[in-house]
């Protein structure tokens, strides 16, 4: 599978990885504008190596990430 392949690098790209903290700043703050202020539970479709669950998770909400690649999941738990 081609993200099982890239997983290792994957957050080494600019925003993958929220590494930069001005981009999690943007994140977290487009996050709060678009979920329902009563959300508590978030499904990550997609979630890669987790980035944005840990984001979400960071903000209180219980997340749950799926994913295609066993690779990305990987990475995500790792990170968790």
């Amino acid at each position: 599978m081609v993200w099982d392949s890239e997983a290792a690098t994957f957050d080494d790209e600019i925003d993958h990885g929220l590494n930069d903290p001005q981009a999690r700043h943007a994140w977290t703050e487009l996050l709060r504008k678009w979920l329902p202020a009563d959300a508590v539970t978030v499904l990550d479709a997609g979630c890669g190596t987790g980035s944005l669950s840990i984001l979400l998770a960071g903000l209180g909400l219980t997340v749950t990430g799926i994913d295609v690649s066993p690779a990305m999941l990987d990475r995500a738990r790792a990170k968790a």
